[in-house]
């Protein structure tokens, strides 16, 4: 059986490589590190462990053929200028002795005017590379976005089939924080269209950085953090007349990288302006595990206030899947936005970056049994909405006394044993869901439809270390079967029981046919 991914990036990384590479979506990328000349010859070393494969390919084109992936949400996004102004801040990346990390690329994406000529580029690098430079993988191989299902060839295992998705629409803008965006951006918009004359399937409104037409939800955590504070509240005009011009083109909107509000919102705005038949989707998710109105319960310190923004410490509650937990962070879907996606009969792609499935950040701190915990930023501006029912003068820090959170020692021990552990991450994602649907008198069957991998492969993500690039995703689904049917342990706090679903459906669904059922409806 094929593999589907709605969320992966096969042209981001190589757009930054040095001039002379002529890197494609193709190539496979290996992060190194400059450290001078020899006899003439200059000298590059491996740098993978300082970036745990992050700068690595994950999903090349030709990963993805030789992986089966024949089907996939194909992201194009341009790097944002505080993206490249933060990694310009570091040494290492403004030095030039970093192979992808072109410091005058980066300058120029730090000036942020000319975002949608990277879009361009981004593009171009897939549109004009349908098949692998010679010498490189399979000869055969092809690359092919496609329009609609009626497109796409199940039994042509040579070809990669993209859908298109835009990761945040600054990419169709100049200078995304102009005065005149809005008209950049509609002018863009129409150029883009007729110059590939390819279907945009799905867009996220914001992405990291603060956006006009959306408030976005903090995300950022290896730059400065300070530069990514969301600021804004909700939808504004523009935004709310986007939503109108991306339904009525027949365009989803992803959820992820709103606000909490901002995705309140869309739904709000959806109804009202008579999409409500459009289903929700989230490209990228992980879960924060509880609903919105207990996100109080489990602050390791009170929400401080600085400069605008409010700054909250969120607690790691423990899934029901054994050595598991979540990341409370607002970027993460909330019980009630599971339910309402699988109620519009959308779909919720799981990411594999091991930060946004709960896994516990490594630091030394844990060695001394300090209390993880994960840290998010809120706008100012919707600080009414998301600090409703907070009542600082009766509720104190909460410490981790139960056995609900997990503590210092607990995540040591899962670093220590991440390879076998991060398929318990990913797993408590998907039981999850099913326990919040069979809450809500959903059919587990309907819930198991509304899953499928949504990787962020070749996003600059931390992934799971037991599926570190799209080649291991078949030995990924063989060991979550292993788990599922030969460890009677795993079913023991689980709301689910073991005989209410069957393995192969569930994770068959969830690496392919779930995804292919709901194309079938929705991009025709």
């Amino acid at each position: 059986m094929p593999f589907f991914d709605f969320h992966c990036h096969p042209s981001l990384k190589q757009i930054l490589s040095m001039p002379g590479d002529d890197l494609t979506p193709w190539h496979d990328l290996e992060v190194k590190f400059k450290i001078g000349t020899l006899f003439g010859k200059e000298i590059q070393i491996g740098i993978n462990k300082l970036f745990n494969g992050i700068f690595n390919s994950q999903s090349n084109l030709q990963q993805m053929q030789e992986a089966s992936v024949n089907l996939a949400g194909v992201v194009i996004y341009s790097i944002e200028n505080l993206i490249a102004k933060g990694l310009l801040e570091r040494n290492i990346a403004s030095s030039g002795k970093i192979n992808l990390m072109n410091p005058d690329k980066l300058k120029e994406l730090a000036e942020g005017k000319n975002i949608y000529e990277w879009t361009k580029k981004t593009m171009d690098a897939l549109i004009n590379n349908p098949k692998p430079p010679a010498g490189i993988g399979n000869a055969s191989a092809r690359f092919k976005f496609i329009s609609s299902m009626q497109d796409f060839d199940e039994a042509d295992a040579d070809t990669v089939h993209g859908i298109l998705i835009l990761e945040g629409l600054h990419t169709l803008c100049n200078d995304p924080m102009s005065p005149t965006a809005e008209d950049d951006f509609n002018m863009n918009y129409e150029d883009f269209k007729q110059r590939y004359n390819i279907r945009i399937f799905a867009v996220n409104i914001p992405h990291m950085q603060p956006f006009q037409a959306a408030n976005h939800a903090f995300g950022m955590q290896f730059i400065r953090p300070e530069l990514f504070y969301p600021t804004d509240s909700g939808f504004t005009a523009w935004g709310k007349r986007l939503i109108k011009k991306l339904y009525e083109d027949n365009v989803l909107i992803d959820f992820k990288h709103m606000s909490l509000f901002t995705r309140k919102q869309l739904i709000a705005e959806k109804n009202n302006q008579g999409f409500s038949d459009f289903p929700l989707i989230c490209t990228h998710a992980g879960l924060t595990g509880i609903h919105s109105d207990k996100r109080y319960k489990y602050l390791i310190t009170r929400p401080k206030e600085s400069s605008g923004e409010w700054r909250l410490r969120h607690l790691k509650t423990k899934g029901k899947v054994p050595d598991s937990c979540f990341n409370l962070s607002s970027i993460n879907l909330y019980d009630e936005e599971i339910v309402d996606i699988i109620n519009s009969n959308g779909l919720i792609g799981i990411s594999l970056d091991q930060r946004i499935l709960g896994f516990p950040v490594e630091s030394v701190t844990y060695i001394l049994n300090d209390t993880p915990y994960d840290q998010e930023f809120i706008s100012g501006a919707e600080k009414e909405y998301f600090l409703r029912g907070y009542d600082a003068n009766t509720v104190d820090a909460i410490k981790a006394a139960d056995d609900c959170v997990l503590s210092g020692d607990e995540a040591q021990v899962h670093g220590e044993n991440s390879f076998e552990f991060h398929y318990y991450y990913f797993l408590n994602q998907v039981f999850h869901i099913l326990a919040v649907a069979k809450a809500a008198n959903i059919s587990l069957s309907r819930a198991i439809k509304s899953i499928c991998l949504g990787s962020d492969f070749d996003g600059l993500i931390n992934a799971l270390d037991c599926c570190k690039n799209v080649g291991q995703l078949q030995e990924f689904k063989d060991h979550l079967r292993h788990i599922i049917t030969r460890r009677p342990t795993f079913w023991r706090e689980l709301d689910i029981q073991s005989n209410e679903v069957d393995a192969d459906e569930l994770l068959d669904g969830i690496f392919f046919t779930n995804a292919k059922d709901f194309l079938k409806k929705h991009f025709v």
